[in-house]
């Protein structure tokens, strides 16, 4: 068995022999998250679970409108914070005290390797950066999970992807990942397993960034091995207590693809999707922007605010550009702030926001108008995401977000 198979074979509630693709694996959870977005849905606000199946193994993060954006929303999630009480749910994250679930969870070792994770937000396939499994799964169905902690899933098929060599000086795991999606397409109901000797040269943020965005390829899991740079991740999240999975050595998979990480130079998604609408920055041409935005579950981490720094240091952005920052979490956003990031960017005229998803969603913390062309490290790009349907909104690393502010048009290279 993969790595997908054997995980969900090891949480399987019946006694089978093995798993394979086609089954239906009814499995334990872990853990469950529930996010702020749940008190929009009348179904869980109105009529929650009495009691869930184990409130250590439950967590309620709020990460989508933090602060809440309208008086509507603050309703709402005040609802949800009586939950906390009623659950008696410890693992509770309340405006300014986490950030986003995915990235808080990875913090505070929520994703033990070889562990599976349900979640109300759809980036959740980001644990598989832990060795974990993750599924986004809608409100109904995470009441249910919250009731008796089980769930099933339909195993899919799985594609190995081989990263080799490492990722070139001026590129990022977000320019892999687009490559990635150039040659994958949409692969809706089956799963991506990385190997090759180029992992041992992505540190825990640049895999995050990678198995977060394999959500946009419609995968149900994207997970990697097992290697000393996650356990000594682990070991400095204080986490010891886990099992670890590797393939088995005589491992199936429905295709397999090879990836130079050295050859991918900086890259862009076009507006309106990914898939099949990515291209070097090198090849777009000049492309006026109104609106630059770093931060999101896949791009917001200490390397990438570290990167915008760096591009930034002792400059001022274009005139005509809106640059706002947003750090994932209150850990990287006091990492930050303590390395002098946030006032370098403060001080080139950028914004810097509280840890939240903030304008990913188009919720509040950037909302973008009529007409704006926009650059973002955020993760999706279909119409009206970040706000007007009217916008253009163009992907890219945080890296190369930077670079555009900086002048005023989308450039990948900051040398040219």
């Amino acid at each position: 068995m993969n790595i997908v198979e054997k995980i969900l074979f090891n949480h399987s509630t019946e006694p089978v022999k093995t798993i394979s693709p086609g089954d239906i694996a009814t499995v334990m959870v872990d853990r469950a998250i529930i996010v702020d977005m749940a008190a929009l849905h009348p179904e869980f606000v109105e009529n929650p679970p009495l009691r869930p199946f184990d409130p250590e193994k439950i967590s309620l993060v709020f990460d989508h409108y933090v602060p809440a954006p309208s008086i509507e929303i603050a309703n709402r999630v005040n609802r949800l914070r009586k939950l906390v009480s009623r659950w008696g749910i410890k693992d509770f994250f309340d405006t300014g005290r986490g950030g986003i679930s995915h990235v808080l969870g990875g913090e505070l070792g929520w994703f033990k390797p070889g562990s599976l994770i349900a979640n109300t937000d759809s980036h959740t396939i980001a644990t598989g950066a832990f060795n974990t499994l993750g599924r986004g799964l809608g409100t109904p169905e995470l009441m249910n999970i919250i009731a008796t902690g089980k769930t099933w899933f339909m195993v899919g098929e799985t594609l190995k992807a081989e990263l080799n060599g490492s990722v070139r000086r001026g590129s990022s795991a977000k320019d892999v990942f687009f490559h990635i999606a150039s040659i994958t397409g949409d692969i809706p109901g089956k799963n991506v397993e990385f190997a090759g000797t180029g992992i041992k040269t992505l540190g825990m943020d640049e895999r995050s960034a990678i198995s977060t965005m394999c959500a946009e390829l419609s995968a149900e899991f994207a997970v990697f091995p097992p290697d000393d740079i996650l356990r000594n991740y682990m070991d400095s999240a204080g986490v010891r207590d886990y099992r670890a999975i590797t393939p088995d050595s005589d491992a199936e998979y429905f295709d397999e693809i090879h990836v130079d990480m050295e050859s991918v130079e900086p890259m862009v998604a076009m507006p309106d999707r990914i898939i099949n609408n990515v291209k070097p920055v090198s090849e777009l041409g000049r492309v006026n922007v109104d609106v630059a935005v770093v931060g999101s579950c896949a791009n917001g981490r200490l390397s990438d605010i570290r990167d915008v720094a760096e591009v930034l240091r002792g400059k001022k952005i274009n005139r005509n550009v809106r640059l706002t920052v947003t750090p994932a979490s209150r850990k990287v956003y006091m990492e930050a702030e303590r390395l002098g990031y946030l006032s370098t960017i403060i001080e080139a005229n950028g914004l810097v926001t509280n840890p939240t998803c903030g304008a990913c969603l188009g919720g509040h913390m950037g909302v973008v108008g009529d007409g704006d062309t926009v650059i973002s490290s955020t993760t999706r790009n279909f119409k009206g995401r970040m706000g007007s349907s009217r916008a253009s909104i163009y992907l890219a690393s945080a890296r190369t977000v930077a670079i555009s502010a900086l002048y005023g048009y989308i450039k990948g290279d900051l040398n040219e």
